[in-house]
């Protein structure tokens, strides 16, 4: 992901297992991962490491 330009409009990776996530054009937050399993999976593992 390119962080100069519009995150709506590029390719996002889920941060748990990599895939790519399709983005609605519009308002609104960018997806990061595909599944909200994956996001409570992805907080838990770094809660665990001391990030969050």
């Amino acid at each position: 992901m390119d962080y100069t330009k519009g995150a709506k409009g590029q390719a996002v990776q889920c941060l748990h297992c990599g895939t790519e996530i399709p983005q609605v054009p519009g308002v609104g937050r960018v997806r990061r991962y595909c599944r909200p399993s994956h996001g409570l999976a992805w907080r838990t593992r770094m809660r665990s490491a001391g990030w969050l």
